[in-house]
C-alpha cells in the first residue's frame, strides 16, 4: 500500500508540475452511498442504511495515454446501523484515486482506484442498546476523528462533461471502538456518484 501510495503523490507532483501538458479540468461529485457495519472482537447484527455525499473535485489527465488523477473535497454523510440503532456519520471525504480511461471525446469508460482519507466532523459518541433484548446492557462507542479506506470503481464519461459511475469502499481502520471493552467497528461502503466537470 505504501508503494501505491508513493505511486500517486508522485503522479500527482508529475501532473501538477507540468500543467500546461496535462488536462486540467474542475468540477462538482456527489452521490448515494450504502454503508454496512462489521464487527471485531464483538457480537451485534446490522443492516445497510443509505447516505449521501457532495463536494468539488479536481482531474488531471495526461493526454493520449489515458491516465489521470482524480481529486475530491467531499461532505459525506453515511447511516450506520449496529444492533437495531442508527447513527449518522458525519465526515469530510478526500479520496486520491488513479484513474485510467479510454474513448473518445463523446463517450469514455474509465476504472479508477486508490485511497480514501476521512475526517469525522460530528457528535464521536454512539450508544447502542439492542431494542429485541431488553436486558441487554448499553454499550458506548467513541468514534475516531479520522480513518481511512480504499475506493475502486467504474465508469463512463459523456461530452468530456458528464459522469457517472459505481464504486465500492474497503474500509482500512476502524471507525469506532468500544469504550468499556476491545471492541470495534468499521462500514464499508457501496457508491453510485454523477459529476459535471466544467
Amino acid at each position: 500500500m505504501r508503494k501505491l501510495l508513493f505511486t500517486l503523490i508522485a503522479l500527482c507532483s508529475l501532473m501538477l508540475g507540468n500543467t500546461v501538458n496535462a488536462q486540467v479540468k474542475f468540477g462538482v461529485v456527489g452521490g448515494w452511498n450504502v454503508s454496512k457495519v462489521s464487527y471485531e472482537d464483538l457480537q451485534g447484527t446490522a443492516k445497510s442504511r443509505s447516505g449521501w455525499y457532495l463536494g468539488p473535485k479536481a482531474q488531471f489527465t495526461l493526454p493520449l495515454v489515458g491516465i489521470g488523477l482524480d481529486v475530491a473535497a467531499e461532505y459525506s454523510q453515511r447511516k450506520l446501523n449496529a444492533d437495531g440503532n442508527n447513527k449518522t456519520y458525519r465526515s469530510i471525504e478526500i479520496p486520491l484515486n488513479l484513474r485510467y480511461q479510454i474513448g473518445i471525446n463523446l463517450a469514455k469508460v474509465y476504472v479508477m482506484t486508490g485511497p480514501q482519507f476521512g475526517f469525522q466532523v460530528g457528535s464521536d459518541i454512539w450508544n447502542v442498546k439492542d431494542p429485541t433484548n431488553t436486558t441487554a446492557a448499553q454499550e458506548t462507542f467513541k468514534l475516531k476523528k479520522s480513518n481511512v479506506s480504499w475506493n475502486v470503481g467504474a465508469g463512463v464519461q459523456l461530452f468530456s462533461h458528464l459522469e457517472a459511475g459505481i464504486g465500492y469502499n474497503f474500509a482500512l481502520s476502524k471507525y469506532a471502538k468500544l469504550l468499556n471493552g476491545d471492541g470495534t467497528i468499521k462500514a464499508n461502503t457501496w457508491q453510485i456518484q454523477v459529476a459535471y466537470l466544467f
